[in-house]
């Protein structure tokens, strides 16, 4: 997955995560190429659990902070797809059919996410005249 402008949301520690998001996935798939394929499974889905868990956080402490009003919508899509990770993460399997599948829902789920429900709190932000860029990260 390439970081493109196309996903940025206006606010730089948000759009800071989500690069580093894409990082991992990157990462993960290097490994798999290079035949890493138990290992840099069962690596990549802690990395991202703990990760992911770190930036939902932020993001979602900026949308209470804003009175977002998707808020609730949007934090069941990032506990349903936390849930998803940490599953996967205990479950400890790893042929190489299950590697692929999780590479391929990791990467439609975060560029799915990042340019529908985050643009849409992003250009939120922008109607309201609240996108100061910067978002710091609350619990």
């Amino acid at each position: 997955m390439q970081w493109d402008a196309a996903y940025a949301i206006g606010q730089s520690a948000v759009d800071g995560d989500h690069q580093r998001l894409f990082q991992l996935f990157n990462q993960f798939g290097a490994a798999i190429a290079a035949g890493e394929t138990r290992e840099s499974a069962n690596r990549f889905l802690r990395e991202l659990a703990d990760y992911s868990a770190y930036h939902f956080r932020r993001e979602e402490g900026l949308m209470r902070a804003v009175g977002y009003p998707d808020y609730t919508k949007h934090k069941t899509m990032h506990d349903t797809f936390a849930d998803f990770v940490r599953r996967q993460s205990d479950s400890g399997t790893r042929d190489p059919e299950e590697v692929q599948f999780l590479q391929s829902y990791v990467e439609m789920w975060l560029c799915g996410h990042i340019l529908v429900m985050d643009k849409w709190f992003g250009e939120w932000l922008d109607g309201r005249g609240g996108s100061s860029g910067t978002a710091a990260p609350t619990a």
